[in-house]
């Protein structure tokens, strides 16, 4: 059985089969992740015991009359449960082939994630999948306390925080709106792009979302005179997986690093709720820079991020690389990224 589903209570419905699933996944996530020209859908196969759901991002390739996939922001990927050594791969693959070919979908790209079963398995019988690097995070029901595996950096600044920094959680809209001037200050300070800078409503609706998921703020203010001084965007997803989404820090108190106190608390709150694990993600662009460094200095567990690409229409793909060539006054086009009729501006929807 093949089916594309786009409606709230059936998105819901199918995802709540799967055991292992994250916050990623979910249909309020996806609609606040789309744009106005782009379409959330989820791709449902089953055989025999064996069940896939994979979400996708369905976006016009501007004016071509084709269109590529991709996926959300973060750790996406397909759901799947009870895959066996007997199941037919075969078959899901025309399946999935068929769908794409027959609503003119030429790539799909998808994120994936460390932290559900299979996935490498199953996309490896399509296209290519791509290791990025590596990301960090704790598992919470390891039985060893986490703080011996902090650097002594780490160990050092936790010490001095608890004397500076009280921790509180909020979800409210004024944490919100507290949130978004410390985010924006540090996304001003690293000079990160536009698709960074998330609005008011972004928070508003996962905050209040319908889904499986929980999402709040955390915050660590001085004990001197009540200033935020760091926060973090926390999304729990329920009897799995707790992911550190977004953060930032005010400017002024850079040099105390409080964040620290934040991932701590975290941690130990939600090791003792029964969560699986905590992820802290990895370095910008997936790199083994500062950002990754600092995240390391709280652990030493790693998985690889992967990403997937699949091609489901070469001719079509090949032509529309050659357009963007062209347009952009090149003799050819940056193959490191995909799709590469992408690279440029020339295809995206104004």
């Amino acid at each position: 059985m093949f089916k594309v589903i786009t409606e709230e209570n059936e998105w819901n419905r199918a995802i709540s089969s799967f055991e292992k699933k994250d916050f990623y996944h979910s249909y309020d996530y996806h609609q606040v992740c789309i744009k106005d020209n782009e379409v959330a859908k989820l791709l449902v196969y089953s055989s025999g015991d064996t069940s896939i759901a994979f979400p996708l991002v369905i976006r016009p390739i501007n004016g071509s009359g084709f269109f590529d996939a991709t996926s959300v922001y973060g750790y996406a990927g397909p759901l799947i449960s009870n895959l066996s050594s007997h199941f037919d791969f075969q078959d899901w693959k025309e399946q999935m082939l068929g769908y794409f070919l027959d609503d003119k979908i030429i790539s799909i790209f998808s994120s994936t994630n460390p932290f559900i079963d299979d996935q490498e398995q199953l996309l490896s019988h399509m296209g290519e999948i791509e290791s990025l690097g590596d990301i960090v995070y704790f598992d919470l029901k390891e039985s060893t306390e986490h703080q011996k595996q902090y650097s002594k950096t780490t160990k050092r600044y936790l010490n001095r925080n608890k004397r500076l920094f009280n921790i509180r959680e909020g979800n409210s809209e004024d944490d919100a709106r507290q949130f978004l001037e410390i985010y924006y200050q540090s996304m001003e300070r690293v000079g990160a792009s536009s698709q960074y800078y998330f609005k008011l409503p972004y928070f508003i609706k996962l905050l209040h979302n319908n889904s499986f998921f929980d999402a709040s703020f955390v915050f660590a203010t001085s004990k001197k005179n009540g200033d935020v001084a760091s926060g973090a965007f926390i999304i729990r997803t329920k009897d799995h997986i707790v992911q550190y989404h977004l953060s930032g820090t005010v400017d002024a108190y850079r040099h105390l690093s409080p964040i620290r106190g934040v991932i701590d608390h975290v941690r130990s709150k939600n090791k003792s709720d029964k969560f699986n694990f905590f992820n802290l993600g990895g370095g910008v662009g997936s790199k083994n820079d500062s950002l990754y460094d600092f995240k390391a200095s709280f652990s030493k567990k790693r998985a690889p991020f992967k990403v997937w690409k699949y091609i489901s229409n070469t001719e079509v793909y090949d032509r529309l690389c050659k357009i963007a060539k062209e347009k952009e006054g090149k003799e050819s086009l940056n193959t490191n990224y995909f799709p590469a009729y992408r690279t440029n501006s020339y295809f995206d929807t104004p």
